[in-house]
């Protein structure tokens, strides 16, 4: 039996206004995807290379001051805040394990986004190496909404680009001291650090080694891989990833385009084998910049966060144990 009029009615009103919001959200697509297309092509010729004011934004170290000081086992921990000429400030903890009467190698770490200066404290045994952590030069609220974190767009990029001459600043205060060797400094990054370190691992050549813990190149697929679960339409979704990347001045600091500077000093990559956060693209972009001498080691397991203690144990055992095999003829003992 055929519907009745009423009916016919009721249902094209609902039909039209199914047709009309596809019909919109369809536009609205290629809106943003011609804006961004537009956005991308303009921005990346337009934000100029960085790194000239990133030397003179690390400065001269002004002033060295120590907040506080724990034990953990028997290493003290003391955690210092310096600040540089130019207005740079790096908060950092150091790791001294007991009886340090002689300098010791020392490693400086940068062990990701909400490990920060706190990653001294994931190590159970450091074998009488010096440890080193910082945290991340940016002040604002990591945890703000969307539109917050839109508006402090400005300061997450100077927190980004002040990472780098942090640590050359870190490294001026730290060879200073009595209990560390200078020429057996190394400087290591996980996870997000390890996509940073590469740039003042190429630039400061007081690092005698370099170590990439689950990093990779490419910065824009990591971010494209990181917005699949919220941006389904692949074309949209590359889009906002190279602008993101474009905002990180991906296209200047992307580690491919620094690693192999390291060069002759040797570049150490530790990747997971089942790394759910950096897609295999990213990690062979990475793996085939290493000048030489190089050396990657796969490790079975996920990607290293926070909290996974038996991955921290088993990279930093690796890192740990190179370091004191190769310093055997040095005065100090490992643990």
């Amino acid at each position: 039996m055929g519907a009745s009029p009423t009916n016919v009615h009721e249902r094209w009103p609902k039909r039209w206004i199914r047709l009309f919001l596809r019909l919109a959200l369809a536009a609205t697509a290629v809106a943003v995807l011609a804006c961004g297309l537009f956005l991308s092509v303009v921005l990346v010729p337009t934000i100029r290379d960085p790194l000239p004011d990133l030397l003179a934004r690390k400065g001269e170290l002004a002033l060295s001051r120590a907040t506080s000081s724990r034990t953990i086992g028997d290493d003290v921990v003391t955690e210092v805040t310096l600040t540089s000429t130019s207005g740079l400030e790096v908060d950092l903890s150091v790791r001294v394990p007991p009886g340090t009467t002689s300098p010791r190698p020392l490693i400086i770490l940068l062990a990701g986004r909400r490990t920060g200066r706190d990653a001294v404290r994931h190590t159970a045994k450091t074998r009488g190496i010096v440890v080193a952590a910082l945290s991340y030069p940016y002040r604002g609220d990591e945890d703000a909404g969307t539109l917050a974190l839109a508006l402090d767009l400005p300061d997450i990029q100077r927190g980004l680009l002040d990472t780098i001459p942090a640590v050359m600043l870190a490294a001026d205060w730290l060879i200073e001291q009595p209990y560390v060797d200078p020429e057996r400094v190394e400087l290591a990054g996980g996870s997000l650090g390890a996509f940073l370190v590469s740039v003042p691992g190429a630039l400061d050549e007081r690092f005698r080694r370099v170590w990439l813990i689950h990093g990779g190149g490419r910065p824009e697929v990591v971010i494209e891989h990181g917005l699949k679960e919220h941006i389904r339409f692949a074309p949209a979704r590359r889009l906002i990833a190279r602008l993101l990347s474009t905002a990180a001045y991906g296209h200047h600091l992307a580690p491919e385009k620094w690693v192999g500077r390291i060069s002759p000093r040797p570049v150490i990559v530790i990747s997971a084998l089942d790394d759910e956060s950096i897609p295999q693209e990213s990690v062979e972009s990475l793996h085939a910049a290493l000048g030489s001498p190089s050396e990657v080691i796969w490790m079975s397991g996920q990607h290293v966060l926070p909290g996974r203690d038996e991955i921290i144990k088993k990279i930093t055992d690796v890192v740990f144990a190179r370091m004191a095999e190769e310093n055997t003829d040095r005065p100090w003992t490992s643990d």
